[in-house]
């Protein structure tokens, strides 16, 4: 089956689609300022469905039958409800804007905060009396043994590798709380119907009965088939409860516009996503409502809905064609799905705010680029969503806009620009040539990497052919870093062993010793964090399967073999890394200051890192100036960036997980950059105790003056090595007319053609910014890209808004850095 459309084309004259604004469109400027206007709040409906549905299940029944009957159970009986008048009959929960409670993973993180969610100070979430009363007397207790963390913890005896993890500085292993970040494919929803899918698993189930094995693979396969029949029961049986229910408010509704809204929605989910669609309004719904169902089973994080200007456009250019929809009843329809993806948040506990504050579920959405052929894939689909998210400004979905400079058009190049001055933050670039070619080198063939598209932030998938968990494992490399400043220990940790004792610096004769003692400190850690990945996966094999989502991707239904059971045609796990940069810049300090400068001592290189520099200004001024900056044309620092992104990416590559694909290594770090910085000590380039590092694999916040040499020193790294995506950010304060919007189209053309991965872009001041933080109400809808995914701005923890405030601004006539203003450089990390 294709999975793109080779004969796009773009029939429109202006693709800008400047003609349609908010005023044009009044529904979605309704539907928008409804959604703005709503509080987050907690849904236990999933919860307490699945918990009742699990309490019943014979002990003996597979895991399979029993997460596919509760996924039933609960899509059956989840309220059918219509909140305002949004074209497109569906919702994750049971309220407006929800965040759902799924007490496999992290539902019950909140539990100590049951009484006080509704009020706290960090984006509180309401949560009813009853429901926290039900929530703590029915459906956490039985869950306290029965979730994933503490399944595998007193399966393996609480080891070593999830102490670690617990301590939170060291790693994340983000099995703990999910296992998303991905992209299924909804082509074959679409196409042939749900209902297809039953008959196909039905006819598998029935062939291996037939066959008379009765070996322990044949019957896991059979109750696999089984699964996905019932889970695919529960997604008829919810569009179904939707139609019944549409068509009864119909018959109510005084209001004729209102009433003929809800029947063609009877209508269409009398259709999808049982049977093919037909209409470009039943595929959109179609999607819509499978993307509901893949949240009953799995959490609401980065499940990504993929290239859906491919996926959409057959549907959308046959009603063109037929005269059954016009540009502004399709832009009305996107525009709907994109706030319907609005319509959950994480749920996140307080104390978490600091690491993962402000981020929304990150559902990405990916446009342009090449087909399967490697031919221009850019539609009318393509302009049309870049118009949509132009006029939105929400959160979600994450937008990426793929760029290939020999085959997609310069003005669509310079129309993502634009979009991106105009959004100020939405969408990002990513380069198809290195991209494709990165895919390619870790064994995709060569038709599926041409149909990459993003996952979550910025990592790389094949819709509906990889599963690549690309979030497996999040590294704090400063932890490795200051392991090796102190033989094994952490300032944050106390005296307590942590890491092998690898020696201590100031007996160090050659900075070769010091970069010796990082490897075995990196290894040490990142082989805990594969380990416990590892007893994560395995865990999950034994007791959450995935039999909705398999049935999205090609591979399970052939084998017969769920997704975390390796039965995706490409399987890999991602680890991403905090505080590269600041990681970077201190091996260079220390190389440059103690080895060949000679500036200092190791012994006072410790001491003074150990005194936040006090006392030390004279040394803490030369490690600022004068130590190499990651981002520079330094040759240091261009050796120390390549040696590190190297070393990690062998690693990696030596270790495979347990549905037999390889680690990919990554360069991406959400928030976690500036909560973790909050916790680390003082660092050889000048960073001082509990600030924020650098976001990404963008360059330490002023370190790099040049524009053009910074992006062409990142675009030099080894993209191979990136294989797991990487977020650079850059900053603008403005780009005020065409010609500098066709300038920062070019920008990133340079940057393509230099290798570079992927790149997005804040267009805001240094003052814009202070004043949003100073005056948070004035700035309610203010967008920002954060490391991968777009914010409020308002929504961020101070740490975060402070990272994006210090981050270096360009002018982009010039190429050179903006200077900060002098009475707010204490926010600066080096100050």
């Amino acid at each position: 089956m294709s999975h793109s459309n080779s004969s796009a084309k773009v029939s429109f004259t202006d693709i800008s689609l400047a003609e349609y604004t908010l005023d044009t469109l009044p529904l979605l400027k309704q539907l928008r300022l409804g959604l703005l206007a709503e509080k987050p709040e907690v849904c236990i409906e999933r919860a307490r469905h699945y918990t009742k549905s699990l309490e019943s299940a014979p002990e003996d029944q597979s895991s399979e039958l029993r997460y596919a009957n509760a996924a039933k159970y609960f899509l059956s009986r989840k309220t059918p409800l219509f909140f305002d008048d949004n074209r497109l009959a569906g919702t994750t929960g049971s309220k407006p804007f929800c965040a759902p409670v799924y007490p496999e993973w992290t539902g019950l993180t909140i539990w100590p905060e049951l009484d006080t969610i509704s009020n706290r100070e960090k984006n509180p979430l309401k949560l009813t009396r009853e429901a926290a009363d039900e929530l703590n007397f029915k459906i956490y207790p039985y869950w306290m043994d029965r979730n994933i963390l503490e399944y595998t913890r007193k399966k393996h005896g609480n080891p070593k590798s999830m102490r670690i993890f617990e301590r939170i500085v060291f790693f994340l292993a983000t099995k703990a709380g999910c296992i998303s970040h991905t992209i299924p494919c909804y082509t074959l929803a679409l196409e042939k119907g749900v209902e297809y899918i039953i008959e196909d698993a039905a006819s598998k189930e029935a062939a291996l009965i037939n066959s008379g094995d009765r070996d322990g693979e044949t019957l896991k396969k059979i109750d696999f088939y089984k699964a996905v029949q019932i889970a695919m029961e529960g997604v008829i049986a919810y569009a179904q409860n939707l139609s019944r229910e549409a068509s009864r408010l119909a018959d109510r509704e005084t209001d004729p516009d209102r009433a003929e809204n809800y029947r063609q929605m009877a209508e269409v989910c009398g259709q999808v996503p049982a049977k093919p669609a037909r209409t470009f309004r039943e595929a959109v719904n179609a999607l819509w409502l499978i993307q509901v169902a893949i949240h009953a089973e799995n959490i609401n994080m980065a499940m990504s809905p993929g290239r859906l200007d491919q996926i959409l456009y057959r549907y959308y250019r046959a009603d063109m064609d037929r005269g059954d929809l016009t540009v502004e009843a399709a832009m009305e329809l996107v525009g709907c799905l994109w706030l319907k993806l609005n319509d959950n948040t994480n749920l996140v506990p307080e104390t978490a705010e600091e690491l993962f504050g402000g981020a929304g579920t990150v559902p990405a959405v990916t446009v342009g680029g090449v087909d399967e052929e490697g031919e221009d894939a850019v539609n009318d689909l393509t302009y049309i969503m870049l118009r949509v998210t132009e006029l939105l400004k929400t959160r979600d979905p994450s937008l990426n806009a793929r760029f290939h400079y020999e085959k997609n058009s310069v003005e669509y190049r310079d129309r993502i620009a634009q979009v991106i001055v105009n959004t100020k933050a939405v969408p990002a670039y990513l380069n198809d040539v290195t991209n494709i070619q990165v895919l390619k080198e870790q064994g995709t063939e060569e038709k599926d990497a041409r149909d990459y598209a993003v996952i979550g932030c910025v990592e790389l998938g094949v819709p509906g052919r990889s599963y690549d968990a690309s979030s497996s494992i999040m590294l704090n490399l400063v932890s490795v870093l200051e392991l090796a400043l102190n033989n094994g220990k952490r300032p944050v940790t106390g005296d307590e062993q942590i890491g092998p004792v690898t020696g201590e610096p100031v007996n160090f004769e050659t900075y070769d010793q010091f970069w010796g003692a990082f490897k075995t400190q990196f290894t040490w850690l990142a082989g805990k964090a594969v380990e416990l990945n590892e007893l994560f996966g395995r865990a999950y094999q034994e007791i959450l399967p995935s039999p909705l989502l398999s049935s999205f991707f090609e591979g399970p239904m052939e084998t017969g073999r769920d997704l975390i059971s390796g039965g995706a045609r490409y399987n890999s796990s991602g680890a991403t890394h905090i505080g590269f940069a600041d990681t970077v810049d201190s091996l260079n300090a220390i190389q440059q200051a103690v080895f060949v400068d000679k500036k200092c001592t190791f012994a006072e290189l410790k001491a003074a890192l150990e005194a936040d520099f006090k006392g030390y200004e004279a040394l803490h001024a030369y490690l600022v100036k004068r130590a190499p900056k990651y981002g520079t044309d330094n040759d240091i620092a261009k050796e120390n960036s390549q040696k590190v992104i190297r070393f990690l990416y062998d690693f990696y590559q030596r270790h495979v997980n347990y549905r037999g694909g390889k680690y990919r290594p990554g360069y991406w770090t959400m928030t976690n950059h500036a909560g973790q910085g909050k916790l680390a000590g003082a660092l050889p380039n000048g960073r001082k105790a509990h600030q924020v590092f650098a976001s990404g694999i963008t360059p330490v916040s002023q370190a790099a003056e040049a524009l053009t040499t910074s992006l062409r020193m990142i675009a030099e790294l080894e993209s191979k090595c990136i294989a797991s995506g990487e977020a650079l950010n850059y900053k603008f304060p403005s780009v005020p007319d065409r010609e500098e919007v066709a300038a920062l189209g070019q920008v990133v053309e340079a940057y393509c053609r230099q290798g570079g991965l992927h790149i997005q872009f804040n267009i805001m001041s240094y003052e814009d910014l202070i004043r949003a933080k100073e005056a948070p109400d004035d700035y309610p809808e203010l967008l920002v890209r954060v490391s991968g995914y777009s914010a409020y701005f308002k929504d961020l923890n101070p740490a975060m808004k402070d990272e994006i405030i210090t981050r270096t601004a360009y002018d982009i006539k010039t190429g050179r850095a903006v200077p900060f203003p002098e009475a707010y450089k204490e926010m600066m990390s080096n100050q």
